[in-house]
């Protein structure tokens, strides 16, 4: 299995286009973009972010056996975690899909799958996470920027993410 990156300068939503498509990509196919007109989260909840100041990305992960879904979540998890703590942030998971600096909202994750008849056609793991937006309206949250007071790269972040979640989940 090789690593496939693609990258959009706009997507509607980067989960829903790796679903909508995911017949024509290889597992571990991976999929970003500078910004989401329809971002979401968890019950549809919408996820807003300013265009390329964040991390916005989904993978593909195909044929898999359904056993395994609980241990990738907690794969995705630790890596997000390890690539905040190489910035000294120490960030807590709170159910079920999110993760927090200091009681505020660093990072949405989302995983949907496609079940027939005991058998995982596809995951589909979506993650958002604020690198450089420093204002946020509506709700509570952080960037590694507001914890850090340093603009980061968005490529470094994703390089760095993206080859972790393969190395780990791939085995």
């Amino acid at each position: 299995m090789i690593k496939t990156d693609l990258y959009f300068k706009t997507l509607s939503s980067t989960s829903d286009y790796l679903k909508e498509n995911y017949q024509d990509f290889p597992s571990f196919t991976f999929v970003q973009t500078g910004y989401q007109t329809n971002g979401r989260g968890q019950f549809d909840r919408k996820w807003s972010s300013n265009e390329r100041e964040n991390l916005l990305f989904s993978f593909l992960i195909k044929d898999i056996e359904i056993n395994r879904i609980d241990n990738i979540k907690k794969t995705v998890l630790s890596s997000i975690i390890e690539t905040l703590k190489t910035f000294k942030i120490q960030a807590t998971y709170k159910p079920p899909n999110d993760l927090y600096v200091n009681g505020k909202k660093i990072c949405g994750i989302l995983i949907e799958n496609l079940f027939e008849l005991n058998v995982c056609h596809y995951v589909v793991i979506g993650i958002g996470l604020n690198v450089n937006q420093t204002k946020f309206e509506g709700f509570q949250a952080t960037s590694l920027k507001n914890e850090t007071g340093m603009t980061i790269k968005v490529s470094d972040i994703y390089t760095t993410l993206t080859h972790q979640l393969y190395e780990r989940i791939r085995k």
